[in-house]
């Protein structure tokens, strides 16, 4: 009886497993196929909105930063993207320097940001190209870059979400 109750048991986890994964996946294919049409989800107290993202925004801005990697490797760089303090302003996001943000990757990664790093000037930016060209497949539509995170640690591909709390 015993050996029964172990292959029933391990069954009924297998079966709740499959069942977590379908719903997951479908879930982050929904995320990919949003970002793969330029549309970032923009989650405001709560309520999602879509943000459709343009390079013809004249918010939209070419700049450099340095990817600086722990082992002490420095990447320079040039990027292009808006700064997300004005893609959450346009949504009616009123930032304050207490504020939290929360950005969510494709694979459902998290980077926590405050409003003060935020609305630091030239600091967070979503961003499309990288050196002149749209960003590789591999890193989705849209890339997190913290030009003045110290060692490039939260900088995240695959961007889909960013939620925002007063």
């Amino acid at each position: 009886m015993k050996r029964y109750a172990k292959y029933l048991i391990g069954l009924a986890v297998i079966a709740v497993v499959a069942v977590l994964v379908m719903v997951n996946r479908n879930s982050v294919q929904e995320d990919i196929d949003r970002a793969s049409a330029r549309q970032l989800s923009v989650v405001l107290d709560g309520v999602e909105q879509i943000y459709e993202y343009s390079e013809e925004d004249p918010a939209y801005v070419e700049f450099d930063a340095q990817m600086r990697k722990k082992n002490g490797d420095v990447y320079d760089n040039h990027y292009a993207g808006m700064p997300l303090s004005t893609i959450l302003e346009s949504m009616g996001a009123a930032i304050q320097e207490d504020s939290a943000v929360t950005v969510t990757c494709a694979d459902q990664y998290e980077i926590q940001l405050t409003g003060a790093e935020i609305l630091a000037e030239g600091n967070v930016y979503l961003v499309t190209k990288e050196n002149g060209e749209p960003l590789p497949e591999e890193s989705g539509s849209f890339m997190l870059v913290i030009t003045q995170d110290e060692f490039s640690t939260r900088w995240a591909k695959n961007v889909v979400k960013v939620s925002f709390g007063a």
